[in-house]
């Protein structure tokens, strides 16, 4: 039986078709094809197919049918959840006791989904995972008061207001996550390494988080890392040599839960110039260009032609003999192209030889283009042999690019003597950019026993810098800023501005030891060797004298 509140503005018909119309719930249509008594004499099977009234546009027009909503209408504003409790399970595992906290609520009406959120002793919000369910649970908690929010989120994904749980003291783990232990810095060639541990029962750590800053004071603090557990070593790289940072680290657990930050830790590249040198000098020879810098040449008879059978091409020559003895100029042009490749190569040779002596300049040019690679080359050799003893010199220049997005472009000098059947690599140079897997990295390399720069002064070239046998000569220089890790002295040190008649600046003898020092002004000053002090005032009178004399 229905009872109805609400007065009719108009009689029924006895025994009428009727329908609940509500806002959350609409009227579904049929049209009655067929009605049918059933054999109890009460009942009738009716038999009708859905019926949409706007059929008749869809088919004069075209017009597209919406569907018309027959289930419940998601609410426009949604009640919050009720009944939000926060509460905690503790198990025993290995011998320790762990504690999980666990929030519950009453369902909400026309909720498919719900938000949740908790905090520890006013901390930042911390978000649990969506769930459809009516809980969650946090576990390896520690003591302290917990709060905790839900928001319910129906259909039309319609956000209840936040329904708080009352404020609960609950007994976790005491304290807070341990600092990490042992952190360290370390330097290393171009960036800084940094090392740490972890303290017993720490196997809920989530992650250890890294700040730095460029001063002591923590002032502009930066994050740095999040390395997730179990790692603890983590190097900064791409720095400069002998730049320093100042690092702090906490650990951060499952739960969210923060470490006290360990003491700000001082941190500096490397500043070991044999550290440094023997590394770049490994990246340059592990390099396409160190490749190229190292590479010993032979004597080559006739020039490298590229595989294949040209479509067309254009030779010159033009040659003297004498029985074994010739002079050629030869010229070599050729191409080739198809549906995949193309290509093109000018060779251009000048040679001549005499018995067992031989000479030539070759000029070598190729051009190959493929669906996946651009490839570009120019090669000048030239090179001369004596019976057994060779000298060569090559000049070759690269450019190259591949579909995985890999290049290269090179410009090299190459040098090899041989002599007495010893073959050496006399002298090179190679200039170089390459891209391998997105990152760049350029060379300027150069092989000589011998290197020195010269200035063209007073009508003859004067020497100002060399390098022989591994150690560099500087005649005079200027440096802004010095890193030195051995400093060897052979005459003096002195401030700029020291100056022994208006008494300032400083002075160290290396030879004898002594030490003038006379600051800055016209004060006293202090004069020093191995066995004596002295103190001397403004107008140069002894004042105090220790030693021995």
């Amino acid at each position: 039986m229905i009872t109805v509140t609400t007065t009719y503005s108009e009689t029924p018909i006895a025994e009428s078709v009727w329908a609940i119309d509500a806002t959350d719930l609409a009227i579904q249509l049929f049209r009655v094809t067929g009605i049918k008594e059933g054999d109890d004499g009460v009942s009738f099977e009716i038999t009708a197919i859905e019926h949409n009234p706007d059929k008749y546009a869809h088919i004069d027009t075209g017009i597209r049918i919406d569907e018309r909503p027959i289930s419940l209408i998601p609410p426009g504003v949604q009640s919050p959840p009720k009944n939000v409790v926060i509460g905690s399970d503790s198990v025993v595992h290995q011998g320790i006791a762990i504690t999980t906290l666990r929030v519950t609520w009453d369902a909400a009406e026309s909720a498919i989904a719900y938000e949740a959120e908790w905090r520890r002793d006013n901390g930042n919000w911390i978000a649990a995972p969506r769930t459809s369910t009516q809980g969650f649970e946090v576990p390896n908690i520690y003591a302290g008061r917990y709060q905790a929010r839900v928001r319910a989120i129906n259909a039309a994904e319609i956000s209840s207001l936040w329904a708080n749980a009352p404020e609960t003291h609950l007994k976790g783990k005491a304290g807070e996550p341990p600092a990490p232990l042992g952190f360290k810095a370390t330097p290393i060639v171009f960036g800084i390494q940094l090392d740490w541990g972890f303290a017993p029962h720490t196997e809920d750590t989530l992650k250890t988080e890294i700040q730095y800053s460029s001063t002591s004071d923590g002032e502009g603090l930066m994050l740095l890392s999040d390395i997730p557990y179990p790692q603890k070593t983590y190097v900064m790289q791409g720095l400069a040599a002998g730049v320093t940072f100042y690092f702090r680290a906490r650990l951060v657990d499952k739960s969210g839960n923060q470490s006290p930050w360990t003491d700000f830790l001082r941190g500096e590249s490397s500043t070991d110039a044999s550290w440094i040198t023997d590394a770049v000098g490994d990246q340059l020879m592990t390099a396409e260009a160190g490749k190229r810098l190292q590479a010993q040449l032979d004597y080559q008879a006739e020039a490298d032609l590229i595989n294949g059978v040209a479509i067309q091409q254009n030779s010159f020559e033009l040659m003297a003999r004498d029985g074994e003895n010739k002079a050629e100029i030869r010229r070599l042009d050729r191409v080739f192209a198809d549906r995949e490749v193309a290509w093109a190569q000018s060779i251009k040779e000048v040679k001549s030889s005499v018995g067992e002596n031989r000479s030539s300049i070759q000029e070598n040019q190729k051009s190959i283009n493929k669906l996946d690679l651009s490839f570009a080359e120019s090669e000048q050799r030239v090179q001369a042999q004596l019976k057994d003893q060779q000298a060569i010199i090559s000049t070759k220049m690269q450019a190259e690019f591949n579909q995985p997005g890999n290049g290269y472009a090179i410009h090299s000098v190459n040098i090899t003597l041989k002599h007495n059947g010893v073959k050496y690599n006399a002298g090179g140079m190679v200039i170089s950019g390459e891209i391998k897997n997105g990152q760049l990295e350029s060379y300027i390399g150069f092989s000589a026993n011998n290197f020195a720069f010269y200035n063209p002064a007073n009508g003859r070239m004067e020497p100002f810098m060399v390098a022989k046998n591994g150690q560099l000569f500087v005649r005079d220089a200027f440096i802004d800023v010095a890193n030195i890790r051995k400093l060897v002295v052979g005459d003096e040190i002195k401030s700029a501005n020291f100056d022994p008649r208006n008494r300032t600046g400083f002075r160290l003898d290396m030879r004898t030891g002594e030490m003038t020092s006379y600051g800055q002004g016209s004060g006293g000053y202090w004069v020093e060797t191995n066995n004596l002090k002295q103190l001397f005032d403004s107008r140069g009178r002894l004042r105090i004298r220790m030693g021995f004399w």
